[in-house]
């Protein structure tokens, strides 16, 4: 009897959720293109990634109302470098990949995939996000 009864309520929300028009969100639309992307570059053996850590997540919380997408690509090792890569690719930020190697530092880049900034842990959290915030429109 219970498997009845669960039966008709799955049937009954199939038959509900039929009926409703599903919309696709056009992110351009929205307005929730990112006008920056915030690069953190890591890798768990480096000591400057360990100290960049808890600000990115930070400066990620600061910013949570800004046209701001923040990206960590981890290098560590083989598997994570190489998912980063696919990550880069996506991004269209190869480039720039390849013209800042390293880690411990975050990358600032426009809406073009142009490095803009470059934020290392020497810098306040304060200093980072209102470098970022110069980029935001």
């Amino acid at each position: 009897m219970k498997t009845l009864k669960s039966g008709v309520f799955t049937l009954l929300g199939l038959l509900i959720l039929a009926g409703t028009p599903i919309h696709s969100i056009n992110a351009a639309e929205s307005g929730c293109q990112p006008t920056i992307i915030a690069v953190k570059f890591h890798a768990d053996w480096c000591g400057a990634c360990k100290a960049m850590g808890a600000v990115f997540t930070d400066l990620r919380n600061k910013l949570d109302d800004k046209p701001v997408l923040f990206v960590e690509l981890d290098f560590t090792n083989a598997t994570t470098r190489h998912q980063a890569m696919l990550m880069a690719s996506a991004l269209g930020i190869n480039p720039a990949l390849e013209e800042n190697p390293g880690t411990g530092f975050i990358l600032l880049l426009d809406g073009k995939r142009q490095v803009t900034g470059k934020l290392t842990s020497p810098q306040t959290l304060k200093q980072m996000a209102a470098e970022i915030c110069v980029h935001c429109r």
